[in-house]
């Protein structure tokens, strides 16, 4: 009697699921400014499965991630200098002076200026090295630590803010790259006084993430810390002083992702478009003058010649998608992104299992 009751409960939400998602139709939900999860949650023991009924569970929100980790980086960050900047950035949040490091050049790629800007932007030119020896790197804090750390924890609630905001963590990959890409659109606003201000809290990643604008090398910056955040590998991508994107990897496949392009934050109410969004190596040179002014951003400082062909992008899939269309929402239960075309038409887009 008990599977019968179960099975009996299982059918009537089915039918009451269906009954409910076909009444629903894109334009609803465009309207109505929804992107729909629907899930059902069904016990497989216990007295719950008696009777099918379930709430469903929120999921966990975001925590902060103090150990970001780019594998984008291999071809010059090994495991024990990542291991090495997780006890320096250990050490700063903690307000300590020292942190153990495996060997000299692990300690100046930890202490680097630019490392410590793109993975710990709170601390970008506040803290800085102050010597190796013996396994152990030496740092300087050139403000109050206590002013610090409060500085920091401050940033590190908004970067929580933020996510939890913006995505779920139950989300995929892409999912939490849209939902990230939407939300930058709609909260940034471009720089136009980039030259006012050269300080970290004028110009930097940290800046763009806590004042909401910035100009594209700041964007990018930004945009990747915080899929990378989310657990989505990413990294700012560029050219030799003309413009600054994003580099992400879904599914295994890489994509140029621009979200300058894509900023209207002083015009919230306007459709977000998705012409720079998963964008081929090809297209993204259709804007470029040409291929030899391609930089992996956080590679070429270290390393001149390094192999810019393992930064592939080919997959075309999402290039129906590059004329004009704009987002009009996310489901997640069909995996379908939902888009208008530039005739206003309403249409949608199977991303899969990314």
């Amino acid at each position: 009697m008990g599977k019968t009751r179960l099975l009996c409960a299982l059918l009537a939400l089915t039918i009451l699921f269906c009954g409910c998602t076909s009444k629903r139709t894109v334009e609803d939900d465009i309207k109505n400014n929804k992107n729909p999860i629907t899930k059902i949650t069904v016990p497989s023991s216990g007295p719950a499965a008696e009777t099918a009924e379930e709430t469903e569970k929120e999921p966990d929100p975001f925590t902060f991630n103090p150990h970001l980790h780019c594998s984008l980086l291999s071809e010059i960050v090994t495991e024990d200098m990542w291991n090495s900047f997780y006890n320096l950035v250990d050490a700063v949040r903690s307000g300590e002076d020292t942190f153990k490091c495996t060997d000299e050049n692990a300690y100046k790629w930890a202490t680097n200026e630019v490392t410590i800007g793109t993975f710990l932007p709170a601390a970008c030119t506040l803290v800085v090295g102050d010597g190796y020896e013996n396994g152990v790197g030496k740092l300087k804090y050139k403000m109050d630590k206590d002013k610090f750390l409060e500085r920091e924890k401050a940033f590190e609630e908004e970067i929580v803010r933020i996510l939890n905001e913006a995505v779920s963590t139950e989300l995929s990959d892409f999912e939490k790259l849209m939902g990230l890409y939407d939300y930058m659109c709609k909260n940034w606003v471009y720089d136009y006084n980039e030259l006012d201000g050269q300080g970290i809290d004028d110009f930097s990643d940290y800046a763009c993430l806590t004042k909401k604008n910035g100009i594209c090398c700041e964007i990018s910056g930004a945009f990747s810390y915080l899929l990378l955040q989310c657990g989505v590998e990413a990294m700012p991508f560029g050219t030799s002083c003309e413009h600054d994107w994003t580099y992400v990897v879904i599914a295994g496949k890489g994509y140029h992702v621009d979200a300058t392009w894509g900023l209207h934050g002083e015009r919230p109410e306007d459709p977000v478009t998705l012409t720079y969004f998963m964008m081929t190596l090809e297209e993204r040179l259709t804007t470029l003058v040409n291929k030899d002014q391609l930089q992996a951003t956080l590679i070429w400082p270290w390393k001149e010649k390094y192999d810019i062909e393992r930064f592939s992008a080919t997959d075309a899939s999402f290039k129906v998608l590059h004329n004009g269309e704009t987002y009009a929402g996310i489901d997640t239960v069909r995996n379908v992104l939902k888009y208008t075309d530039p005739n206003g038409n309403v249409k949608e887009f199977s991303y899969g299992n990314m």
